[in-house]
Formats: C-alpha cells, sequence, structure tokens
C-alpha cells in the first residue's frame, strides 16, 4: 500500500510529528508481548516530543512530568521531515537518517519502534506476490540443492534469475582476487576510511572499527549484555573508496544500487542478520572468511510471520534459530535449504527469497549489491 500525506501539511512542525506518529502506530506490531517505553524528543521543539509504551498497540501520550524510559530517540524535525516523506525507502542505516539521531537505552526497542513507521511501495508489494506465484508454480519449497555454476555467461546468470532460482557462482577471479584480502591489507589500504555511522556524532573509520572488533574478540558475552553496537556494519554503504576493489563482478556498475558492506567481527552461534526478504534480486560477495545462508522460499510466507510495515527489504517475527511453536505454530511447517560461501564465491539469489546469514569464520566481510531491475 502507498500511503499519500498532503503536501501542504508539511509546512508545521506539529503535522509533520502527528504524521510521523500515526506511521508508528499504523505499523506497529508486538507479538511477542514486549514491555517498554520510549522518549522521543525533537530539539528544536521540545513541545512536540511524546512517549511511546509498548502494549497490544503503541500507546502515545505526552506527560506533563518526567518519566522513566528504557530508551531515548532524539531527532532533529527535518530528520523527521524526511522519514515520513521518503518511508517507502527509508534505510535507517543511512549516514543521512543515523547520522543525524542519538539513540540511547535499549536498542532494540528503538528498532522495533523504528520499523514501524515503514511501509512498502505498490511496486514492491506486487514484486513479492509475484515471486511467490512463480516459486509456488516451480515447487521450490521442496527444493534440495542450489546450483554451483561455475565462470557462467552472463546469459546463463539471467536464465537463472528469469527462473527466479538461487545460483552459487563458482571461478570468480576479480582483481586482486578475495583470498588475498586480510584484516592486516584492509588496514594497509583504508584504515583512514569511514565504514560504519553510529549516530550524529560516531563517524568510525576503519582504524576505529577494527579496534571495537578486538574488544569483541576478547570479550563478545560482555559487549553484547552491555547492550553495546555489536562491530559488524550490518549493510552500510560500501565507502566509495573501495568501490574498485569490491565493485560489482558481473554486468556494469549502473545496473545494480550502491553496494552494501557486511565487516567486522560476530558470534557465530547467532545469526548475523535475521531472517527476511527482499523485493530485489541480490547479490552477496564473500571476501574474508565463511557463511552459511538458510534460504526458504518465497511461497512460505505465510509459515514465516513477515512484519507487516516494512519497504526496503521484510523481516520475520519468527526466529528459526530460537523458534517457538507457541507463538508462531504455522512455522513448523516451513522448509529451508542452507548453503555455503567461502572467499570468492557469489550468490546470486532472486527476489523474494526469505534468507537468514551465519557467519562462519570471524572475522568476515562480504559486499552485497542489488540488482535494479
Amino acid at each position: 500500500m502507498n500511503i499519500a500525506y498532503p503536501e501542504q501539511n508539511f509546512q508545521t512542525p506539529e503535522a509533520t510529528v502527528a504524521g510521523f506518529i500515526g506511521l508508528l502506530q499504523g505499523g506497529f506490531e508486538n507479538p511477542e508481548n514486549r514491555k517498554g517505553t520510549v522518549r522521543f524528543a525533537v530539539p528544536e521543539h521540545p513541545h512536540l516530543g511524546f512517549r511511546a509504551r509498548f502494549a497490544d498497540t503503541l500507546l502515545i501520550d505526552r506527560p506533563e512530568s518526567d518519566y522513566d524510559a528504557d530508551t531515548e530517540m532524539v531527532f532533529p524535525i527535518k530528520t523527521l521531515e524526511r522519514m515520513f516523506r521518503e518511508f517507502e525507502f527509508l534505510d535507517w542505516r543511512s549516514p543521512d537518517i543515523l547520522g543525524t539521531m542519538k539513540i540511547t537505552g535499549d536498542l532494540g526497542l528503538a528498532f522495533v519502534v523504528g520499523l514501524s513507521c515503514l511501509r512498502p511501495s505498490n511496486w514492491t508489494q506486487a514484486r513479492l506476490r509475484k515471486a511467490e506465484r512463480l516459486h509456488r508454480a516451480k515447487g521450490y519449497r521442496d527444493l534440495t540443492q542450489i546450483p554451483r555454476l561455475h565462470q557462467p555467461s552472463q546469459m546463463q546468470l539471467l536464465k537463472a534469475m528469469e527462473d527466479s532460482l538461487p545460483v552459487i557462482i563458482t571461478g570468480l577471479e576479480p582483481d586482486p582476487p578475495c583470498r588475498d584480502w586480510t584484516l592486516q591489507r584492509l588496514m594497509d589500504r583504508y584504515a583512514d576510511v569511514v565504514v560504519c555511522v553510529r549516530s550524529d556524532d560516531q563517524h568510525l573509520t576503519l582504524r576505529e572499527f577494527v579496534e571495537d572488533m578486538s574488544k569483541f574478540d576478547a570479550n563478545p558475552e560482555l559487549v553484547m549484555s552491555e547492550g553495546l553496537f555489536k562491530p559488524y556494519t550490518e549493510g552500510s554503504a560500501l565507502p566509495v573508496e573501495m568501490w574498485d576493489d569490491f565493485g560489482p563482478v558481473f554486468f556494469s556498475r549502473e545496473d545494480f544500487i550502491p553496494p552494501q558492506l557486511w565487516f567486522g567481527s560476530v558470534r557465530t552461534d547467532i545469526p548475523a542478520t535475521h531472517l527476511h526478504r527482499d523485493p530485489l534480486t541480490g547479490f552477496l560477495f564473500q571476501i574474508m572468511g565463511k557463511k552459511r545462508l538458510d534460504l526458504y522460499s518465497a511461497d512460505q510466507a505465510d509459515s514465516l510471520y513477515p512484519l507487516k510495515a516494512y519497504n526496503n527489504y521484510q523481516r520475520c517475527w519468527f526466529k528459526p534459530e530460537a523458534p517457538d511453536y507457541d507463538i508462531y505454530p504455522d512455522a513448523r511447517n516451513a522448509k529451508c535449504i542452507s548453503v555455503e560461501l567461502i572467499p570468492g564465491e557469489l550468490l546470486v539469489q532472486p527476489a523474494g527469497w526469505f534468507h537468514q546469514v551465519y557467519t562462519l569464520d570471524s572475522p568476515t566481510m562480504s559486499v552485497s549489491y542489488f540488482w535494479r531491475y
């Protein structure tokens, strides 16, 4: 569904905040009965700040006195205006968005509330429905093996994409070869390049990011328990300085949206990326370490409980790594197929496939590109 908002209503900050609240409440879901309170602040207009409380719905009010909150999210009014106008393609990881905000406290609550404001375009919804019909017709639910293509032609690749069939491409020899990349070589070449933006005052260079990785490697449980950012870029924009080394190896650069970087130290016993699906065909190029992807065909959507609020990608409530069949009973029927990637291999995953990603080694590095068409 596309939700239009009359342009003239952006003339006042009050209308912008009210519209943003409407998006949050309309997209909110809480199937696991999570509890918490989030304080929203708008520095230029303190009276427009509000409290959001988790219940069956998202309860919004403006208390007259101070109150305790589990999370605080501070948004400049210009960022709120942009978020409200761009909810169909907003990416919270974008430096233009995240770099203007301040978030403290329980980051999980902030993440759930943030996702609630997103909405898919009509095109995205149609794309995912098309994938569901095609996967059902081809019986991909019962697929047991992902084909491997050694140095395929572009025509072979286009045929697999047309059939919505994932493939692993082997035998690639980019320059320099992926097998030659190490953490030290990355540091030698890109130490001063900003690879991660966490807030308006946290723009981390590769050198600073590697320092965070070292802390995580020394005590991952402590880092996670304190609610700190894990040292993983989670699909942040690939710095332009790295494009020549890690750009697309098929088709032309203009055929893809800007690439994303998946780099850092992560635990290998939990997903690095949770179960979700994309409306575009994805190319995942493995550069350092190994990864495992668990794939589910698009026609299994009803068994995986996808969120109703999404835009660029659709996450699922169901977590295969910790299944709760009392809350998500239909997930018992879901079937997945697993694939492993080693450095130098490329997974091409057509639109609509649900997938969850594990890193099998740490540190890890991958670059992903989404086909525009």
